[in-house]
């Protein structure tokens, strides 16, 4: 499977069964504008070496978080919460497509890194992955993989 496909499938698996979201491959054309609050990285080497880069609004972020921890919307999320969240599923979603996309190789994952605020890319890679998309038919939602190999 190559690497676009593994990770929509990631994608979709991931956020259906731990966060309880439905994502929506889209253009730009039909993705409301919107700024996004928090981005995770986490970088990986082995066939490929790069670094996905995940960008959510604070709406998608708090929701990912209190779904991912079983949370009811009054409860209060504390400082950090949101940023081990994010970098939770910064990791798994890395983790499940580099096994979906070839289950026998071994890839080495970094620590992921989330931060408040829309972080530009790192130079490094050598080709791009793009894509966006909808949570929930609302909340937009970026996934940028620069890599090589």
């Amino acid at each position: 499977m190559d690497l676009q496909s593994s990770l929509t499938q990631a994608l979709e698996e991931i956020l259906d069964k731990m966060a309880f979201m439905v994502f929506e491959t889209a253009s730009n054309a039909q993705i409301p504008a919107a700024s996004f609050a928090y981005t995770s990285q986490i970088a990986f080497k082995g066939k490929l070496t790069g670094t996905l880069h995940l960008y959510f609004t604070r709406n998608t972020a708090h929701a990912i978080a209190r779904n991912l921890l079983g949370l009811r919307s009054q409860d209060d999320l504390y400082k950090g919460t949101v940023e081990d969240a994010l970098g939770e599923i910064a990791n798994i979603l890395m983790g499940r497509t580099l096994a979906l996309m070839d289950p026998e190789a071994a890839f080495d994952l970094k620590l992921p890194f989330t931060q408040a605020g829309d972080l530009p890319l790192a130079g490094g890679g050598s080709k791009d992955l793009r894509i966006e998309g909808v949570l929930d038919e609302a909340e937009p939602c970026r996934i940028i993989v620069q890599y090589q190999g």
